[in-house]
Formats: structure tokens, C-alpha cells, sequence
């Protein structure tokens, strides 16, 4: 195997072998790594015929581990990380393990043998090639699978078993140009498939970030890297298709195996995805991945007829067979037993075993041997086989094999149980799970539970292995011969409803009748009572959301936040709902919609994005998207869908006009309406260069549309291109690329059919959607209004707090006007904690993102930041009810969310107070951000933004997905790596295919001209120590939660913002100066403004600032609104204006509307970061960009 690969190196060194995350190794790079490790091996006694233990999670360091063992001339065993010690101990044991590769600091649990790291190999010296020895039938690999007698099986793989099944084959493109997502577990035959198929044949292979699939994240690296090749468990697929179809768009061949594949959820994929190549695999792992591949068609799987197994691999002879060993005809059962290339070695120390399996074959070559599957097949008349079942006790679970045997030797071997039996049963969609039958050990009926029982197992077993559900039973039910009689074994209770739910009483009206109905869709719980709690059956942040949303769209009624929180059940809904819907029957039928072409009012959101255009024109607040594309583009169609997108998107079509300092909005119609794209044909070599160029277009928002489209054809290579669409975000958030794709994919395919695409008008264009705002929230000065009422709370919520936000201790001798250079820290937590966190916040009727902002600010206060502190957090502004969901446009909003951590609370009561800060605040959710800052009129420093320099949150990535027919696409955001905030705190939670906790990714982005690494490494540990410490421990006080101390704390003096050196004026009194107090005075109606006034503290704004720039430009003056913040005061902007001329930097091409601030050299694109709608670079004014 290492051969074969060497010799690609050789041919390609430069070639990329292997992605993990935002490292890429070269296939020389891979090489000269992996030749260092082998030698650090042969070193430490490691030599052929040796099997080495490979304790590592997913990552490029991993496969360095495996060439390296493969070169030094051993075998590798890969012991999973997320696999109890205790079976990882037994696993080497039965392997003979002489050696564990690990990771510098891991805690690998192997410890009587000895162990190196791959830090170790770093600096050692290559292994000489030709110095080592190795044959084919060596082994390679070893790969565990279950065993009957609570043991598992390792079964040891030649080189040559997998260069046979994974080399000069065709059911699967492994070569050059092929792109293999490796997401199998690294304990799967799979994973050889997925990591030695490209590597072995000049392919690239993507590593799946964490130890298991996510389909969030497969989705997102199948559009990153352009992933043509996948492999996916029979189970997974059918989840995907199920709930994420759009996670397979883009590949072009996709292998199904592991478990019976479901017709129904095949036709489902090849109808939304025509041109992807399905394949059925089948094989054990005794057998190397697969030993048949059935090609799967349309026609074939449209009756639901069962899908064949297909016919053997190349090289791979199977044989029919009856129990005397001698060969059925066609069209009859016979167990299915396998020979030739790849058939395993045998069992690792399992002799018995291996002679049992592994038997003599009759009809090859003298000495040969053929594997028992222990498959029940028939072979059709064409030679494709149909799979049967099985003719033993084995299962297959989430495409595992599995022996119940294993599972009950365990459970067995509990204090409390005198015998048990493990079944698999299909649950409601299908798919096999286990059933554990517990018969209790006298004594302990009473106190013994499946908790205890779950526990014991995971202990021991890995999670496949886990029972879904536990019955105790007083004895089992046996047959007449004393057997175990499965059959009548009862159906356990529900597994992932409440069980309470089948005792509690009926819904008593047809309000509590939907609204059980409401919980049960979306919990997707199959039966929900009235008197069952939204959050104990699985409801979270996210569902909370989805929950609201269908009660508006069902029964007509807007419920908040905190309602819910507060009536929990359906039953306790009720009143609120009946209230709520009373009050929309009785509300004000919303305005006419204007005709296009009039002057509209701008949203709130777009009135904040106006406003940073204007402070910082040169600046381009955009978001680009390129997306790769492969095939034929026809660009007239194109240009034609992009049209049909705007005439649907109304925020694609409009201009910005400024009136007096006012903005408007017009929508354009006809030609005027139609966006611009551009084509420009490119040496591959200058592509990159020419889309960074192209992504930095600036925009007159009052001449021009804001989507900017050029195609990128590469001269040197046909076929390919890439598509950059440059949205200005005043058109667009985060949210909005997903319908923008959409609508761009189906208008591209009736294009280039010859038709016209049938594009639904939109309920709420966005247009209407923001004069509705307006209407909405009424005048701030009616004190009957929506903006009064929500002002008032915010004032009162947010009095005497601290301006900046949370005093940080930071860098010294910050700059008064911070550079915007971001730096990053990660943190993971896994799955155990992530359920803990969850679990613990659930038992507070709080959610993740409530316990999440309670862990920072516990975290701050111990930083110094005082007890008394704010964060910003973002919200998508979109509603629950759906309508503007298929809404280009920009609708993010900013909360503010206080925290009171006086007098030392515990864990709990802390995350108590959040809870109601949390709620409070999204019950006023409507108030622009930048009224909240304009109604406080806090103290603008310098280069501060008000109440949020520190912001959480929490994502919800939505993702776009392109198809443009006859093309393979890609959809990549271009980043610039600027800081958003001083600093950010990003939380990414994952969900396993069943929705429980996967997971969690905590990303810290930092200012580097504000904060020091140090001190964010500390901070970030502090959160996950937080984290866990008030989830384990939420009666124990902060004082004593164990938090480490840092590095140092805050000092309000020795931490303060250096102010910026004061300009030299002229006269005090100069008519310069009086022209400035004259404008103010008229902006502002302050009669009397001295030289040392500051605007803001005289009542100044973001979009006043905007109205004295207007007007001092009008008189002759070059001013912007930028300045106002730099320049607060009379004087200091009277000095600023009298020294620009002599040292404002050059300014490139003027636009006629209004002087602008020139753009800063080299600076990049931004991009939005899906699901919050926030782009890369933050203004730096009294407006938070988010």
C-alpha cells in the first residue's frame, strides 16, 4: 500500500493528497512527514509483521500515523478515542499491540505498552527507503467488530487485500479529479475505502471534522471543497434524505452499504439529484469493504421493489452454497460464502474462530480458503444477487455489525440483573435499534433503572452497542423447549416521547388538540398529552422558534419567548393562545402595498447599513459569494435568471437616496431593474487574484443595484468557471443566500430549457416588509406606541451601564482607534459534555444559549470586569411566522442582554437571572438597536462601540446550495480575517442524526490591537470549565467553581482607551467654527454651541451626524460622518477640516453623489457568517455591525 502511494508522491508531489479543516497536505508533503514517524518507529523496535495501535480522532496527524506504521512495515489498529478504555484495552490486548501512536498530553488508555507521539516525530530522521521489507499478504490493518461472547472480533486485513478491493476497480472513481469525504467512523472497513481509495490512486481526500458524521457538516464540506465521492451507511442516507436532501448536492457519486438499502429513499434521492451515481455496496468486513456494488436506477427502485446487492468486485469470487457446501441454482436461497482478493487474514488470537469462519475452499486453487458470510442470498439469471437476510444471530445497527450475544454478556455481568436478552426491532422510521429484556437479580426489582442500567453498558460498550430502550421483566418467555421466544417479547414503551403521555388524559378542545399536535411535529415525538413539558420531551432554542412560528402560521395567534417558558405544556398554553389570537383578529389590517418606483421608507436594519456606507463609503459593507462551477455554463441564461431573481427579490432592485440627510428607497422596474453581469475569461493561474480583485467592488448604493455578478470563465480550461455575486448588505443577510441560490438555480434551469421560470411572487416583499416595520412600531414620541414602549424598558433595563461593555484587561497602550486585525482561539466540547450542558440548562426550563451567556459572564466577573456587565448578542429579526423565511434582504437586529452577578450566586441562580434577562429581551426585540443607543445617548469614546465590544453568539448556520443543470458546483463565502468585535465568542452546537447533543465548537475571535493571547486562552478555558463546573455543580457558589485565575484583571485606569492626540485649531471663534455651530445648532436645535461642545452629548446621532455632513458638504466643505466620531467637538472638527487638505491620502475614482472617505490599501472582501447575518468586518462607530 505505502508503495503504491510513494509512487504517486513521486509522479505528483505537488498535488493536494489530504484536507483537514484549514490544513492541506501535498502528497510530497504527506510523504516526508509520514517517512519521519516510520523512522521514529523502526527506532522504538517496530518491525514487520508488528501491529501498532493508532490512538488518534480524525485529522491529518492520524494518517501521518498510519503511512508511517504502514512504511516502518507494520499493521495498524485503530483505537477510536471515543471508545470506553476498557474496550480499547481489550482490543489491543487481542491485536498484540506493541506500540500506541498518540497525540502530546492525551490520556491514551494502553499503558502497558509503550508509547510514542506524533510530536515526536517532528524532528526525526526519514526512514531510507528500500531499508524495510513488506509482502503482500502482510497484514495492513486490524478492524474490530462485535462478538457473540461480549468480545470483539479483530479481524486482520492484508495490503493486498485492500489494494485488490480498493485499486483497479470501476465501481468508483478514485483518480485524479475525484474528491472523497472521509466521514465514516475510523473503526469501519469504510474508512479505508474512503481514506486509501484516493490516496492510493492520485485522488484528494477531506477529512469530516470530529469522530462522527454530522450532516450539517458534510453538507457544508461537500459545497467547500467540491466533494464528488461519498460513502454513507444505508441508515445515515436515509436520515439525509429524510431531513437534509440538500447535503447531497454537488456529488456526483454516492455508495450506499451497511444495512439494507430503502427503495423509497432511493427514488426520493435520484429524483431531486438526476445526475448523481447511486450505488448499493454489500460486503463485511471480513471481506474488505465490498465484495458486490449494484449501479441503482430510477426505473429500478420507483414500485419499491428491494435493491440488489449487485455482482462481485473484480477479483473477488463468491459462491451460492447449500449447507453441504454445494452450489444452488438460480433463483434459489443459499448462504453466500467469499474468495479471492480481499478476504481477511483471519481473527486476531482467535484460532477457533478463524477456522469456523475461514474454511476450506472446495472449488478454488489447492490451500485456498473462503469466507461464511452467513448472508442468505439468491442469484438471479443475469448473475445479480438479492440479499435475503441473515442466517445467524447478527444484526446490523447504524450500519455497525452487531452481535446481541455481546450486549447481553454485558448487561448480564451486572449486580443487579440475573439474565437479559437483546432483540433489534425497527423503530418508526425504519431503522433497526436494540432492545435490552432485563430480568432484575432478586432484591433489586425496586431499585434497579434503565439509567442505571444505560450507564453500566456505555461503560463498556461503544454507543452502537447501547440499547435504544430497557424493559424489566419478571422472567423471559421461552418456548416449549425452553428457548428464547422472541416473539413474545413485548414492544417497549416509547423511546423518545413521554411515557407519561399514554396515562395522561385527553386534550380537552380543539386549541389543546392542535397545539399537542404542534409539539409532536416539532419535537417529533410520536405522541404528546396535554400536561407534557415542551423542554423535558427535547424542545431547545431552535425549536422554541420553529414551536412559535407554526402556532401563528395554525392558529393565527403571536405567542412570545417567555411564554412559552412560562406555560411549558400544551394545556398551559391554551389561555395565551385564545388571548393572543382575540388580539391579531382585532388588529389594524396592514398597509396597501406602494407601487414600485415610489419613494419607500427603509427598514430599520437598512437605515443601519445606510449609515455605515456613509461613514465608511470606501469600506464596502458586502458580502461576496464565489461559486465554483464545472460543466457547461450557458452565460445568456444566466443573465437572464439573475433578472428573473431580482424581478422575484425586490431588495435586489433598489436604490438609496438621500434626501437632507433621510434616506429612501426605490424600487426599479424594467431594464433599469435587471443586474449586470459581467464575463471575463482568465489564466487559470490569475483566477484567485482576479475574484479577490473583482469581490472588493465598490457601490453608489444611489445609482447602482446592490448585487454585482461576473462569470469567470478559465481560458485554459474549459468547462470550468466561477460565478462571484457581490451583494451589498443592505440588499442581504447570512439568511438570505440560501433563497437567493434557489431562486438563482430553478430560473437557470428553465432558462436554458427555453422557458420562463415559474417563481412565485413573494407574500412580503421587502419593501413592504419595511414600510410594515414602520407602521408596526409607530412613533417614538406616541407614548401608546411599539418603539415607546420597548424604549422605555430598554432605558430603564440598561441604565448606568457601563458604555463600552465589560472592562477587559487589555493590551497596553491600546490605540484610541483600534486596528481591526483578527486572531483566533477554538475550544471543543464533546458530546458528553455537550448533553450535560444541555441537560442542565433543560432542568432550569433554560435553553443552551441562556447557559452559554451566564458561563461568559460568570467568566468576566472573574476576569474583573465587575458584576455588573453587558454582552451584545444578535438576532436574525426574521419572526417565527414564516413569511419573509424566502426573503432576500437585511433584517439582523442587536440585543443587549445585562448581567447581575452581586452578592456571589451559585450556578443556578446565576443562569436564573440570565434566563430572565434573556427573556425580557426578546420580548423586546423590535426596537433598533441604534435607537436604544440613540434614546441612552451613552458617552462615545473613540473607536467604542456602545455596549458591545463583547458579543455571543449563538449559530444556526442556514446554508446555500447551487444547481445550475449540466454543472457541478461549489458555494465558497470569501473571508477577510478582520475582527468583528473586540471580542466575539461563536458557539457552533452539533445534533447527531436522532437530534441529541453532538458536540459543541467555541470560537473566540479577538481584536489583536485590543487584547493579548494569553489572556483569550484563558478566557476560553475558563467558559469550558464554566461550562461544565455549573452544570455538574449548580448549587456551588462562582467564588468557588474552580475557575483558574487570569493571567490579570482588569484595572479601570491602568485598562483605559488612550485618547487621541488633540489638533491644533485655529481661532476659537474663527467663522469656521461658526459655520460648524450653526449647522450643529440647526441639526441638533440647541441654540447656544460653544467650541468645546460634543455633538453627542448634545443629543447627536449616528444619522444626525449623517445630516451635518450633508449639509457642511453642501456649503463647499469635503466632510464626512466618519469625522463627527474622531472629531466629537467644535474645535476638534474645525482642526480636522482646516489640516485634510494637506493630508488626506489620495482617493481614487470620486463618485459624483458625495465626497467619500478613500478606501484603505489592501483591504479584503467581507463575508457573512450564515445564520446571524454579521460579515467579517464590524464598523467601528456607535453602530455594532452584525
Amino acid at each position: 500500500m505505502h508503495e503504491l502511494f510513494e509512487e504517486r508522491a513521486r509522479r505528483t508531489p505537488a498535488a493536494t493528497a489530504l484536507v483537514h479543516g484549514d490544513e492541506r497536505l501535498s502528497y510530497g508533503e504527506l510523504d516526508a512527514r509520514a517517512d519521519r514517524l516510520a523512522g521514529l518507529l523502526r527506532r522504538h523496535g517496530v518491525r514487520p509483521g508488528a501491529l501498532v495501535g493508532v490512538y488518534l480522532e480524525r485529522s491529518a496527524e492520524m494518517v501521518v500515523a498510519l503511512l508511517g506504521t504502514l512504511k516502518a512495515g507494520a499493521g495498524y489498529a485503530m483505537l477510536d478515542p471515543d471508545f470506553p478504555a476498557e474496550r480499547l484495552r481489550g482490543m489491543a490486548a487481542d491485536a498484540g499491540v506493541t506500540l500506541v501512536v498518540s497525540r502530546r498530553g492525551s490520556q491514551q488508555p494502553i499503558s502497558a505498552v509503550e508509547s510514542v507521539t506524533v510530536e515526536d516525530a517532528e524532528r526525526a530522521e526519514p526512514l531510507r527507503r528500500g531499508t524495510v521489507g513488506v509482502r503482500p499478504q502482510d497484514p495492513a490493518c486490524v478492524m474490530f467488530t462485535s462478538g457473540s461472547t461480549g468480545r470483539p472480533k479483530g479481524i486482520v486485513a492484508s495490503h493486498a487485500a485492500i489494494t485488490g478491493t480498493l485499486t483497479g476497480q470501476d465501481f468508483a472513481s478514485f483518480g485524479p479529479g475525484a474528491v472523497w469525504l472521509q466521514c465514516s467512523p475510523v473503526s469501519w472497513d469504510a474508512f479505508a475505502m474512503e481514506l486509501w481509495g484516493p490516496l492510493l490512486n492520485g485522488g484528494l481526500c477531506v477529512l469530516h471534522p470530529g469522530q462522527r458524521p454530522d450532516p450539517v457538516v458534510m453538507a457544508g464540506l461537500v459545497e467547500t471543497h467540491a466533494v464528488t465521492s461519498l460513502y454513507l451507511s444505508a441508515s445515515l442516507f436515509h436520515v439525509i434524505v429524510d431531513e437534509y436532501p440538500r447535503a447531497l448536492a454537488g456529488v456526483r457519486e454516492l455508495i450506499v452499504g451497511g444495512e439494507p438499502l430503502s427503495p423509497a429513499h432511493a427514488a426520493r434521492a435520484l429524483e431531486r439529484h438526476p445526475a448523481l451515481r447511486l450505488s448499493n455496496g454489500y460486503g463485511p468486513v471480513e471481506g474488505m469493504v465490498f465484495l458486490t456494488v449494484h449501479p441503482v436506477t430510477a426505473e429500478e427502485v420507483r414500485d419499491g421493489s428491494p435493491v440488489p446487492i449487485g455482482r462481485p468486485l473484480a477479483g473477488k469470487r463468491l459462491r451460492v452454497l447449500d449447507e453441504r457446501l454445494r452450489p444452488v441454482a438460480d433463483g434459489e436461497t443459499g448462504e453466500l460464502y467469499a474468495a479471492g482478493a480481499g478476504v481477511a487474514l483471519g481473527y486476531c488470537g482467535r484460532s477457533e474462530l478463524t477456522a469456523e469462519r475461514f474454511v476450506a475452499d472446495p472449488y478454488g486453487p489447492a490451500g485456498g480458503r473462503m469466507y461464511r458470510t452467513g448472508d442468505l442470498v439468491r442469484r438471479r439469471a443475469d448473475g445479480v444477487l438479492e440479499y435475503l437476510g441473515r442466517a445467524d444471530a447478527q444484526v446490523k445497527i447504524r450500519g455497525f455489525r452487531v452481535e446481541p450475544g455481546e450486549v447481553e454478556t454485558v448487561l448480564a455481568g451486572h449486580q443487579g440483573v440475573v439474565r437479559a436478552a437483546v432483540v433489534a426491532r425497527p423503530d418508526a422510521t425504519g431503522d433497526q435499534r436494540l432492545i435490552a429484556y432485563v430480568v432484575p437479580r432478586e432484591g433489586h426489582r425496586q431499585q434497579l433503572q434503565a439509567a442505571e442500567l444505560r450507564d453500566h453498558a456505555t461503560r463498556v460498550l461503544a454507543d452502537y452497542l447501547v440499547p435504544a430502550a430497557f424493559v424489566l421483566l419478571d422472567a423471559l418467555p421461552l418456548t416449549p423447549n425452553g428457548k428464547l421466544d422472541r416473539a413474545a417479547l413485548p414492544e417497549p414503551g416509547p423511546v423518545n416521547g413521554s411515557l407519561a403521555s399514554a396515562l395522561a388524559r385527553q386534550p380537552s378542545d380543539p386549541v389543546e388538540e392542535a397545539l399537542c399536535g404542534l409539539f409532536s411535529e416539532v419535537l417529533g415525538v410520536a405522541s404528546v398529552g396535554p400536561e407534557d413539558d415542551f423542554f423535558a420531551l427535547g424542545g431547545n432554542s431552535l425549536t422554541v422558534a420553529r414551536l412559535l412560528g407554526r402556532i401563528q402560521l395554525t392558529l393565527g395567534a403571536r405567542v412570545g419567548v417567555r411564554t412559552l417558558f412560562e406555560g411549558r405544556t400544551p394545556a398551559a398554553l391554551v389561555p395565551y393562545v385564545e388571548k393572543a389570537g382575540k388580539a391579531e383578529a382585532g388588529r389594524d389590517e396592514e398597509p396597501a402595498v406602494a407601487p414600485e418606483g415610489d419613494a419607500l421608507p427603509l427598514s430599520h436594519a437598512q437605515r443601519r447599513l445606510w449609515f455605515l456606507d456613509q461613514v465608511d463609503a470606501g469600506n464596502a459593507y458586502t458580502l461576496p459569494v464565489l461559486v465554483r462551477l464545472r460543466g457547461k455554463v450557458d452565460p445568456e441564461a444566466l443573465r437572464a435568471a439573475l433578472g428573473d431573481v431580482a424581478a422575484r427579490q425586490t431588495a435586489l432592485r433598489t436604490v438609496f437616496e438621500e434626501r437632507d440627510g433621510e434616506p429612501w428607497q426605490r424600487v426599479r422596474a424594467g431594464a433599469e431593474a435587471l443586474p449586470r453581469l459581467r464575463q471575463v475569461d482568465v489564466p487559470s493561474g490569475e483566477l484567485d487574484k482576479a475574484v479577490t480583485a473583482a469581490a472588493r467592488h465598490r457601490f453608489d448604493l444611489a445609482a447602482e443595484l446592490p448585487l454585482h455578478a461576473v462569470l469567470f470563465g478559465v481560458r485554459d480550461r474549459p468547462g470550468e468557471h466561477a460565478l462571484l455575486l457581490v451583494l451589498h448588505h443592505i440588499a442581504g443577510d447570512g439568511w438570505s443566500l440560501p433563497p437567493l441560490f434557489r431562486d438563482l438555480s430553478r430560473a437557470y434551469a428553465a432558462r436554458v430549457s427555453g422557458a420562463a421560470p415559474e417563481l412565485a411572487p413573494l407574500p412580503v416583499p421587502y419593501a413592504d416588509f419595511a414600510r410594515r416595520q414602520q407602521g408596526r412600531l409607530g412613533s417614538a414620541d406616541d407614548p401608546g406606541s411599539l418603539a415607546a414602549t420597548q424604549l422605555a424598558f430598554w432605558r430603564k433595563a440598561l441604565a448606568g451601564l457601563r458604555t463600552g461593555g465589560p472592562l477587559l484587561p487589555r493590551r497596553p497602550g491600546r490605540p484610541a482607534v483600534p486596528g481591526r486585525e483578527a486572531a483566533t482561539v477554538v475550544r471543543r466540547l464533546d458530546a458528553q459534555a455537550h448533553a450535560l450542558i444541555v441537560d442542565g440548562a433543560r432542568a432550569e426550563g433554560a435553553t443552551l444559549f441562556m447557559a452559554l451567556h451566564a458561563a461568559l459572564a460568570a467568566v468576566l466577573v472573574r476576569a474583573g470586569a465587575g458584576e455588573d456587565l453587558a454582552v451584545g448578542s444578535p438576532i436574525a429579526g426574521r419572526g417565527n411566522d414564516g413569511t419573509v423565511d424566502d426573503v432576500v434582504g437585511f433584517f439582523v437586529n442587536m440585543l443587549v442582554l445585562r448581567n447581575d452577578a452581586s452578592g456571589d450566586p451559585t450556578a443556578r441562580q446565576l443562569l436564573a437571572r440570565t434566563r430572565e434577562t434573556a427573556l425580557d429581551a426578546f420580548a423586546h426585540q423590535d426596537v433598533p438597536f441604534e435607537d436604544v443607543v440613540g434614546a441612552l445617548n451613552p458617552v462615545r469614546p473613540p473607536g467604542r462601540q456602545p455596549f458591545t465590544e463583547v458579543v455571543l453568539a449563538l449559530q444556526n448556520n442556514a446554508r446555500a446550495e447551487v444547481g445550475l443543470p449540466g454543472t457541478e458546483s461549489g458555494v465558497e463565502p470569501l473571508r477577510t480575517g478582520t475582527a468583528r468585535f473586540e471580542l466575539l465568542v461563536d458557539v457552533t452546537d452539533d445534533h447527531g442524526p436522532s437530534g441529541a447533543p453532538d458536540g459543541m465548537a467555541l470560537v473566540f475571535e479577538y481584536r489583536t490591537s485590543c487584547l493579548e493571547r494569553e489572556f483569550v486562552e484563558w478566557l476560553a478555558d475558563a467558559v469550558v470549565e464554566a461550562l461544565r463546573a455549573g452544570a455538574a455543580e449548580p448549587d456551588v457558589p462562582l467564588s468557588r467553581l474552580g475557575l483558574p485565575e487570569p493571567p490579570r484583571r482588569a484595572d479601570a485606569a491602568r485598562d483605559a482607551v488612550l485618547a487621541p492626540a488633540p489638533l491644533a485649531g485655529g481661532p476659537a471663534n474663527s467663522a469656521l467654527h461658526r459655520e460648524i455651530a450653526a449647522v450643529w445648532s440647526d441639526v441638533l436645535g440647541v441654540e447656544h454651541i460653544g467650541p468645546d461642545d460634543d455633538f453627542f452629548r448634545l443629543g447627536g446621532n449616528s444619522l444626525r451626524a449623517v445630516r451635518v455632513a450633508a449639509r457642511l458638504t453642501g456649503a463647499g466643505r469635503t466632510v464626512t460622518a466618519a469625522q463627527l466620531f474622531t472629531s466629537p467637538t467644535v474645535a476638534a472638527l474645525a482642526a480636522e477640516l482646516e489640516r485634510a487638505p494637506a493630508e488626506a491620502p489620495a482617493a481614487p475614482a470620486p463618485i459624483p453623489r458625495r465626497p467619500r472617505i478613500p478606501r484603505q490599501p489592501g483591504r479584503g472582501s467581507r463575508t457573512d457568517v450564515p445564520g446571524t447575518g454579521r460579515t467579517d468586518d464590524p464598523s467601528q462607530k456607535e453602530v455594532p455591525w452584525t
